[in-house]
């Protein structure tokens, strides 16, 4: 039976993965976990934002926040690593069809990116523009990113980088969610306070 959380422990999960605050964050992952008896596996496939979609491996990778990806991983990992339930989850697409890789290439976190693809991510993936991550990062210039994943994400990304709809707008068109972040500042607030996700712990 899938766990029961409130729309405000939900919110809660998500804004902190958005800040970062890994210690927070686990302190209210093992309570809830224990409380409904489920696993960290369990806690990500529920804990998702009704609207969007965007859970929380979303949010901590758009922002840049690899510890506490690194840490969700591991206990992903169990039994085994990449097993099916945790490369569901790794490959979670959003309303927009996109996946916590999209939005970690779409902001050059090169360190998230490394870690969900050592963890199984899919690059091919494509969003409902027909934009694999690859081409996100492209079109928002963070050509480390591209660079990186065409060299170590596999093959046949190269041909498909420009999707189905090679120069149009990518995940900063306004009909995504996503946007530019500013670096040191914003880590996506703006965007946060548009799509109403926050929860009871935002000040």
């Amino acid at each position: 039976m899938a766990p029961k959380f409130s729309e405000d422990e939900i919110n809660d999960l998500i804004y902190l993965a958005r800040v970062g605050d890994k210690d927070e964050f686990e302190t209210l992952r093992e309570e809830l976990c224990k409380r409904e008896g489920c696993s960290t596996t369990q806690l990500l496939e529920t804990a998702r934002d009704g609207e969007t979609g965007n859970g929380v491996l979303h949010m901590s990778v758009a922002n840049g926040h690899h510890e506490l990806l690194t840490l969700l991983t591991k206990q992903l990992s169990h039994p085994s690593p990449q097993n099916p339930q945790m490369l569901a989850i790794l490959n979670t697409q959003n309303a927009s069809g996109n996946t916590p890789l999209h939005w970690a290439a779409l902001n050059g976190h090169l360190e998230c990116v490394k870690i969900l693809i050592e963890n199984g991510a899919d690059p091919t993936i494509q969003n409902q523009k027909g934009h694999d991550a690859v081409y996100e990062a492209e079109l928002a210039d963070k050509t480390e990113v591209v660079d990186w994943v065409l060299k170590e994400g596999g093959e046949g990304l190269e041909e498909g980088i420009a999707g189905d709809n090679a120069g149009e707008g990518g995940a900063e068109d306004e009909s995504m969610e996503v946007v530019q972040v500013e670096e040191g500042e914003g880590k996506l607030e703006d965007a946060v306070k548009n799509l109403g996700i926050g929860g009871s712990a935002q000040k």
